[in-house]
């Protein structure tokens, strides 16, 4: 039976710690490295319900994309959410690890597989790093030019959106920019046209990115933080399943959009 330090390896592989961005914490929140995993689950957030899920499953190790420790924290009581997580993972005996702008830039992960849902061709990096084929985001053709709107409607029907914010630069999308969760940053448009495009999709779109996506002549799609995220779930599922024989691995099925629209 693996242990906890032999999942972890195989993470490093297809997502090292060592290229995730020096503000992020990737790696094990809590739990024993030495520990003796059976079942795994995988999921976007440690929450409650995932935790209640896992449980249920009988897990002893959660595999996250957001990290629950982000930032450096003065004490563990059930005060906080995350001292209220982190004490009910230990009350459980579940280890907690976690890969985030290292699974982003993954040939996995996120950026990846949001190119794949969104059908692009001719896929090339949008944020290349000097560790291929580790990069940020991504670049591709549509099999089809369509108009602003068709786009946004694909967009929304692939990603199994209710509805979708979009700001009109022009009217058709050929060429497409991506950089899931939080990527509509100004130095990521400016790569995406640098590279042609046209439209980009990303999440946590605001007023004012969607002004400067207007001003620099790129149309905007917020595809949402969660939904351009959640997706990593299945691939990775997939690949720790060809690595670790004998251990159960699936991915969850309670992992929430914490935001509703109407």
């Amino acid at each position: 039976m693996p242990k906890c330090k032999d999942v972890i390896k195989i993470m490093e592989t297809i997502a090292p710690e060592r290229i995730a961005y020096s503000w992020d914490n990737p790696g094990l929140m809590t739990g024993d490295p030495d520990s003796d995993i059976s079942k795994i689950l995988v999921a976007l957030d440690c929450c409650d319900e995932v935790i209640d899920e896992a449980a249920e499953f009988g897990a002893n190790m959660i595999i996250t994309h957001h990290p629950l420790i982000f930032r450096p924290i003065r004490n563990v009581t059930k005060d906080s959410r995350t001292g209220h997580l982190l004490i009910r993972l230990i009350e459980n005996r579940i280890n907690l690890y976690s890969a985030h702008t290292n699974l982003d830039m993954s040939p996995i992960g996120t950026n990846a597989e949001l190119a794949k849902r969104l059908m692009l061709q001719n896929t090339e990096y949008l944020m290349p790093t000097d560790e291929e084929p580790f990069a940020m985001g991504r670049v591709g053709d549509l099999p089809e030019k369509m108009s602003t709107e068709e786009f946004a409607a694909f967009v929304k029907e692939r990603l199994g959106l209710n509805t979708i914010a979009f700001s009109k630069a022009g009217d058709y999308v050929s060429k497409v920019g991506l950089c899931t969760g939080h990527g509509c940053d100004r130095e990521f448009l400016e790569a995406a046209i640098k590279k042609g495009c046209d439209g980009f999709v990303s999440g946590d779109v605001g007023y004012h990115e969607a002004q400067e996506a207007i001003s620099m002549g790129i149309s905007l799609f917020d595809g949402t933080h969660f939904a351009t995220e959640v997706i990593v779930t299945d691939p990775l599922t997939k690949y720790l399943r060809e690595k670790l024989d004998g251990v159960e691995i699936r991915a969850s099925e309670k992992d929430a959009n914490t935001l509703e629209f109407v």
